[in-house]
């Protein structure tokens, strides 16, 4: 609670000014009692500046019978995937200190295996193609085509959960790192 607390702190004192990578990693420590092993997971991890939204993914994983973990912001996304074994990432194009290529590059140095799905009310052919070069799941228009979420959602739960039957069971790369991203 101590760091939400900081962060939120932080976000009102800057007008929220995106947080740089090395600003995160010396504000925010990842202590190795709050890593967690690699296991099968029902989570997913939810972040947008928007409520909105943010409600409207919770609502598409919980159709998919997987519990959502809501954060605003590439900091809170940290701190979450520090904390919890999440199965994927759906992101908005934008979040509270940034955009959606901060949240990417946490969930791929937490876990170059999780799947992360990109959200965008503005679907610019571009930004597609941008999006897709970082390593993501997928790429969807906001408001989504009726059905297409959901079926996004459960093609990246089946290659999470085919990535996790090949993986050794040591540990996330968090853990095999020290703690440190």
């Amino acid at each position: 609670m101590k760091l939400l607390n900081e962060i939120s702190a932080r976000a009102q004192s800057e007008n929220a000014v995106p947080w740089k990578q090395e600003q995160l990693e010396t504000a925010f420590p990842v202590p190795a009692r709050h890593m967690q092993p690699i296991s099968f997971c029902l989570r997913g991890l939810v972040v947008s500046a928007d409520d909105e939204i943010r409600q409207k993914l919770a609502e598409s994983l919980d159709h998919c019978s997987l519990r959502a973990i809501l954060a605003s912001s590439s900091a809170e996304a940290l701190i979450a995937l520090t904390r919890h074994n999440v199965c994927m990432v759906l992101c908005a194009e934008f979040v509270t200190d940034g955009d959606y290529r901060g949240v990417v590059e946490i969930a791929k140095r937490v876990d170059r295996n999780l799947p992360v799905i990109v959200v965008s009310r503005t679907g610019d052919w571009p930004e597609y193609l941008e999006a897709m070069n970082t390593g993501i799941f997928d790429y969807l228009a906001y408001p989504p085509i009726p059905g297409e979420l959901p079926r996004v959602i459960r093609g990246a739960f089946l290659t999470r959960l085919r990535h996790q039957e090949t993986l050794p069971m040591e540990g996330s790369s968090i853990q095999r790192a020290g703690g440190q991203l």
